[in-house]
């Protein structure tokens, strides 16, 4: 298993990449869709997570039976990206002037399966290849 902590800020998705670019257990065949998965997940994260200390992501990579990526994090508002996830539907915002909602759809279609886990002092993302 690799492991990669970062503080979450957009700044840092070049990390991300970079970190899923490299990793061993992520067949070539599912490399683009991890990166795909896994900059979409970050920068929901980074841009709409409340964070109860320090901006502090874990990015874990594994395989046993399939790849796996696993955000971990804590959040004081994980409740509510749960209930956002049941009404996700993508929308035209005239505010940023740019459609909004695809990236988790785009997730979610790439994934095998995903897994969402609120843990006492983290929470976590989980997303099999």
């Amino acid at each position: 298993m690799n492991c990669l902590q970062v503080e979450a800020d957009l700044k840092n998705i070049g990390f991300i990449e970079e970190f899923i670019s490299t990793s061993k257990e992520i067949p070539a065949d599912k490399r683009a869709a991890a990166l795909i998965i896994a900059t979409e997940v970050f920068d929901n994260i980074a841009e709409h997570a409340v964070f109860a200390e320090k901006k502090e992501l874990h990015l874990s990579v594994s395989k046993i039976f399939f790849p796996r990526l696993c955000f971990s994090y804590s959040s004081a508002n994980f409740d509510k990206f749960l209930r956002a996830l049941k009404d996700a539907t993508p929308y035209f915002d005239l505010k940023t002037r740019r459609y909004r909602g695809f990236g988790l759809i785009m997730t979610k279609n790439l994934a095998r399966k995903v897994c969402y886990r609120q843990e006492p002092f983290r929470s976590c993302i989980i997303v099999y290849l």
